[in-house]
């Protein structure tokens, strides 16, 4: 443990910040998913999900907060390589969680990934067919005997146990990034 009379200081510690941030958040997806395939409590497990898709995205702002704020260029490297990682383990997810976030415009039609070609909201007109292509819902898969839960939000699918897996290695990558960033 290091002696130090210097009052600690939330700016020059930002990847710790990242870092702990994405693994409460990590946290919480995994909670989530442990009550959803275990405690088989069907409102739950719909009021749960959108809130564990959103949950996912902290994840990622605390590992991007982690990798901005890291010392070597290698360190930065590998969470860039671990959120590309990501990213194909849960491709959508971010647009699945703007659905989920902005229900206010998605059910109206006018969200921005239904009417991208209207880029002011205030501009854009109403459509019922656009808000029912994307409506969320929690749906479960099936795979021979067992289920799991999916998170569909318009055209976007998140397999939340594949999400939860993927957000555990984006936290520990994130936890090596910034050990390898205090030895170089």
């Amino acid at each position: 443990m290091s002696e130090t009379t210097e009052a600690w200081r939330p700016t020059v510690h930002g990847a710790n910040i990242g870092h702990s941030s994405a693994w409460m958040a990590h946290r919480k997806v995994a909670l989530d998913l442990h009550r959803m395939l275990n405690e088989g409590d069907c409102d739950r497990a719909l009021i749960d999900a959108p809130y564990t898709v959103m949950a996912l995205r902290h994840v990622l702002r605390g590992v991007e907060m982690t990798r901005k704020h890291l010392k070597t260029e290698a360190a930065r490297e590998l969470l860039s390589e671990a959120l590309a990682a990501f990213d194909r383990a849960v491709p959508g997810g971010k647009s699945a969680r703007d659905v989920i976030e902005h229900f206010d415009e998605y059910s109206m039609g006018i969200g921005n990934l239904q009417q991208p070609q209207v880029s002011r909201t205030k501009d854009r007109v109403p459509d019922d067919e656009l808000s029912e292509a994307f409506n969320h819902r929690l749906e479960w898969e099936r795979e021979g005997d067992t289920r799991r839960p999916v998170y569909v939000a318009g055209p976007y699918r998140v397999d939340l146990e594949v999400a939860e897996e993927a957000a555990f290695r984006l936290v520990c990558d994130a936890y090596e990034a910034q050990r390898g960033s205090l030895r170089g």
